[in-house]
């Protein structure tokens, strides 16, 4: 089970700001990075020029044309830039393409190992969806297809500098120039109640959807860790069968590889290191201000993964070459959210009205070999409080984990055998956090989060000498709407 993980939003991540970009199953299994680029710039030059003769032919007195189109104004699509004819017309073809930038900066100016390191990586996704029902005739299918270019990428020995196993989560860890992020085939039926989607993706997209709207410290320790996960930008292969039994309730199951080598394969997806699988079953409820006043999402998820991990234990810190491999864990993990006040009394019908929403995730291990034993985080966000600004939130969220005890004994021990203490008072560790999103000019965003770690701990470095120290962790994570600006998706209503 791999425990070196990028990171973008551990998700899916809220409406507002995940992005499921895609382009296409060509390339899937070609060798190499080049070739994968070189695969995926042929399919949009492909499906280009199949739209050229398209856009020409419709080039009447009644059609927009791009020139005349005064500056500022949408098109009935809500596309509005440069690419927007273009992409109005491939739309219309069952065609459409998106894009944004994440960059994430993060700095931990007293905790940690070694405080007072930064890191930064930037995160370009960039793909496209393929509606076979107009592209084929074949009703309800769909192609997806979705790579992450990774650029500035500083310091990847951040993760050994923090230690943390939940501080250094938040930090990426980017080897290769970019990866196969989704490349699958969705299927829906029975008025798209039923949906099952099959190839290259990642069981972040379907379970335990994060609920603070925080891109990059907003996860569940229990899947990343135990049920074996990868960055979710990182896809593995796996098949997801979903169904809405009502409008709100609705019931999932799916089975994923789990992989060790995930952030070494790059394009070249033949050098996995396939180690098992984890199954994934879900049941939950969501709405929300479409359907009702004060919305609310439940879910209950559970998993197995079949991977082996290592014990490591009082023993393995003293030799390692006696650590034993386990075969296999499970867990769970449960979480809600509940709008509790809105400032217009739920009196008025509005998609974004001013309101605060609280949170919660619990999640429990059910074996006492794997590193973590359980992760509770709650919180609330305030979301809408400006007129004229729906999309910002302001929030606040603590979150406890616990260590599995006989590893508390093994980093403990670890730090003594390298020349510490080997008293770390780790195992119970608090983090306190505010976070923001904060809606910027051009459809930018910007969202900081500053967290205080109480007993962190050395989980990325466990043999150092050096004491894990209480203190200040913070992320900075811009938002670019590339696909936006461009005109290649819909302006967000």
């Amino acid at each position: 089970m791999s425990i070196m993980k990028g990171r973008i939003a551990r998700q899916k991540v809220s409406a507002k700001t995940q992005t499921n970009i895609k382009f296409g199953l060509a390339g899937v299994l070609m060798k190499g990075k080049v070739k994968g680029l070189l695969i995926a710039g042929c399919l949009i030059g492909e499906l280009m020029g199949n739209a050229l003769p398209a856009l020409a032919q419709s080039a009447d007195d009644s059609a927009p044309q791009p020139n005349l189109v005064k500056p500022g104004a949408a098109p009935s699509s809500g596309r509005v830039g440069p690419l927007a004819p273009m992409a109005d017309r491939l739309a219309q073809d069952g065609i459409t393409f998106h894009a944004i930038s994440l960059d994430f900066f993060l700095v931990n100016p007293s905790s940690g190992l070694a405080p007072g390191h930064t890191q930064n990586s930037l995160y370009n996704i960039l793909g496209v969806d393929v509606d076979l029902s107009k592209r084929a005739g074949l009703h309800g299918s769909s192609l997806h297809y979705e790579t992450t270019l990774f650029a500035f990428n500083k310091n990847l020995s951040y993760l050994s500098q923090v230690g943390d196993s939940l501080l250094g989560y938040e930090a990426t860890f980017n080897k290769e120039a970019g990866v196969i992020s989704v490349a699958t085939f969705e299927q829906k039926a029975f008025n798209d109640r039923l949906d099952i989607e099959v190839g290259r993706t990642h069981p972040n997209r379907y379970y335990g959807i994060p609920l603070c709207q925080s891109l990059d410290s907003c996860f569940q320790d229990i899947f990343y860790y135990n049920a074996g996960f990868t960055s979710p930008q990182y896809s593995v292969w796996g098949g997801n069968v979903s169904y809405q039994t009502t409008k709100s309730l609705y019931a999932e199951a799916g089975v994923f590889s789990t992989d060790s080598n995930a952030h070494l394969i790059g394009y070249d997806i033949t050098r996995e290191d396939i180690t098992g699988a984890v199954g994934m079953a879900e049941v939950g409820y969501k709405t929300d201000f479409t359907t009702e006043a004060y919305p609310a999402r439940f879910s209950l998820t559970a998993f197995v993964n079949t991977s082996p991990h290592p014990d490591y234990n009082f023993a393995a810190a003293l030799n390692p070459s006696s650590t034993v491999n386990r075969n296999g864990t499970s867990g769970a993990v449960i979480q809600a959210q509940k709008v509790v006040w809105r400032a217009d009394g739920g009196a008025t019908r509005n998609p974004s009205p001013t309101s605060i929403a609280i949170y919660g995730s619990f999640g429990q291990a059910f074996d006492s070999t794997s590193q973590i034993q359980s992760d509770l985080y709650v919180g609330a966000t305030l979301q809408s409080p400006f007129v004229g600004r729906p999309a910002d939130r302001f929030g606040v969220k603590f979150n406890w984990e616990r260590l599995n005890p006989n590893y508390v004994n093994y980093l403990n021990e670890a730090n003594f055998v390298s020349g510490g203490t080997g008293n770390l008072s780790i195992g119970n560790e608090y983090v306190f956090e505010a976070n923001a999103h904060i809606q910027l000019p051009g459809g930018l965003a910007f969202e900081p989060v500053v967290q205080y770690a109480i007993n962190p701990n050395s989980f990325y470095n466990p043999s150092t000498a050096s004491r894990p120290r209480s203190g200040v962790f913070v992320v900075g994570t811009l938002v670019i709407p590339v696909g936006t600006l461009l005109g290649l998706q819909p302006n967000s209503p």
